[in-house]
């Protein structure tokens, strides 16, 4: 699983990230004042994982960085080895996991029996404003259960000389009014600012802790929109040059990509670090999510899976898969 996720990260962001609260039903309050999706908290269980046969497992969906936490999830709940249980998590991205568990609940059938090919939990960072409208409009009421801390985070080449910025210097670049590094502490180059598409998870969160309703700039437009060669190929252009600017969440990064030709950038003068994101000293923390429809039975797999997440044993396997966890 290792080699697949490092072609897949290596192509979905290079030097831009690719990338969603206790039972809740809209996003709540995080540790640093902003809004993320708020429910009711449901109670904790012992720590004995679950167990399933591979047939009994429940289809799970959700975001690609939260694609080595599901594998060792299923190993564990279905005492797999890793290659079959990366099997059970060829997981969609942000936004098509979302709609792939709405669609498999229709409104006003409380009581359905979910399609094979539909999702009952997903393991997914914040949606972006489109995906919570169409979760609205569906009808369809999903309970959000925090089970992780992340965070977006800010990088560039280790050529660049600058280190950190303030979010008020990102916003600035984003929106396409500092257009060169000198204009904040750096040499006399372009700033290449590379951005998501706008349904994306690390988007959502660009929104939500940077531009707010502000219009993005203008940027490369093979990251925007363009295939995965063009991303690679445009990311390429700059990979030694220092000048290039990108964001991402931080397990994607440090994880998953791991480059070392990439540095993370200070925001407000903190660095991003697992100790910084767990105690939201970092601006721009975010807490993931296991989401299940509130519909889902008392007692199915869905929902013990969730409840064992939520217990000091899931905390553990969390922590465990090289995620930053919630104190519990």
């Amino acid at each position: 699983m290792k080699r697949r996720l490092a072609f897949v990260c290596t192509l979905l962001l290079a030097l831009a990230g690719c990338v969603a609260p206790t039972t809740q039903t809209t996003p709540a309050t995080s540790p640093t004042g902003s809004e993320s999706p708020a429910l009711p908290i449901a109670p904790t269980t012992g720590t004995a994982i679950p167990q399933f046969a591979a047939s009994g497992l429940p289809k799970i969906d959700g975001s690609t960085a939260n694609i080595p936490l599901c594998s060792l999830l299923v190993q564990r709940l279905a005492n797999l080895p890793e290659a079959e249980a990366d099997a059970h998590c060829e997981f969609s991205t942000t936004p098509s996991a979302y709609s792939n568990l709405i669609y498999g609940a229709p409104d006003g059938e409380p009581d359905y029996e979910p399609e094979p090919d539909y999702p009952s939990l997903l393991l997914v960072y914040q949606a972006d404003e489109d995906t919570e409208a169409q979760v609205k409009e569906s009808g369809v009421e999903l309970e959000y259960h925090p089970i992780g801390r992340d965070a977006l985070v800010f990088l560039t080449n280790e050529a660049n000389p600058v280190n950190g910025l303030t979010t008020s210097q990102l916003k600035s670049i984003y929106t396409g009014k500092t257009v060169n590094w000198r204009d904040v502490g750096g040499g006399n180059q372009e700033i290449i600012a590379y951005q998501r598409p706008e349904t994306s998870g690390s988007q959502a969160l660009m929104r939500k802790f940077v531009m707010g309703k502000a219009k993005f700039g203008k940027g490369p437009q093979t990251l925007v929109s363009g295939s995965m060669n063009a991303l690679t190929e445009g990311v390429a252009s700059y990979s030694n040059t220092g000048n290039a600017l990108g964001y991402s969440v931080f397990y994607y990064v440090t994880e998953m990509l791991d480059m070392a030709e990439l540095k993370l950038l200070a925001v407000d003068g903190v660095d991003p670090t697992k100790e910084t994101i767990r105690v939201g000293q970092y601006p721009h923390t975010n807490d993931y999510y296991a989401v299940i429809r509130a519909s889902e039975p008392k007692g199915s797999p869905a929902r013990q899976i969730v409840e064992w997440l939520e217990s000091a044993g899931g905390t553990q396997l969390i922590a465990e898969a090289g995620y930053v966890g919630l104190a519990r």
